[in-house]
């Protein structure tokens, strides 16, 4: 009987992820502004600069706005146990585009002052840069994931599954088995 439960729970887990994988490739492939194309098919794209998301270890759908930049392969590239600080919105991504009403967590001083307009009270919030040493920080492992390869001055969009984020837990105002999105600058990289 617990095997048959625990297959139960297995099987809602992947019909979950199967969801949320779905409405994130829409979203980006349809909504999203730019529409991205996957990874795969900008190689082949005609486009010789063709917007483009890549899917990271099954669970990360990342979008690097900054890629094209001229003088972008100069700098400092993001590697495991380096020190990245970061400004960053966290979202609850309901597969539409992200609203200050989805806002979870910032330190993005215009996104804050935007909450604050609409009620927040920002007692407890702070616009200092979040600070992750990659392999050591206790930070969302679809964060973490998202880093890893971008470089210095990056703008970046995550879109995490659940099992890339809190997993069933829920966490403050973010419902349990909810796929998250993270836009974040990259602001810089400190190497050991």
């Amino acid at each position: 009987m617990a095997a048959c439960v625990l297959l139960a729970a297995c099987e809602d887990n992947d019909d979950a992820l199967t969801t949320q994988r779905q409405r994130i490739v829409s979203y980006l492939t349809s909504s999203h502004v730019p529409q991205l194309v996957s990874e795969e098919e900008a190689e082949t794209s005609l486009d010789p600069n063709p917007p483009f998301y890549e899917l990271i270890d099954q669970q990360v759908y990342r979008y690097i706005s900054t890629y094209y930049d001229d003088g972008r392969d100069t700098r400092t590239l993001v590697e495991q146990g380096d020190e990245v600080q970061l400004t960053y919105t966290a979202y609850i991504f309901t597969g539409s585009v992200p609203r200050t009403s989805s806002v979870y967590m910032t330190n993005d001083a215009t996104v804050l002052a935007a909450l604050v307009e609409e009620g927040l009270n920002a007692e407890y919030w702070n616009t200092d840069p979040l600070t992750v040493k990659l392999g050591q920080t206790d930070i969302i492992k679809g964060v973490e994931l998202s880093l890893l390869g971008c470089r210095e001055g990056d703008d970046v969009e995550a879109y995490m599954t659940f099992d890339a984020a809190y997993g069933g837990d829920e966490v403050g105002i973010v419902p349990v088995e909810s796929a998250v999105l993270w836009v974040y600058t990259i602001d810089k990289v400190l190497k050991d």
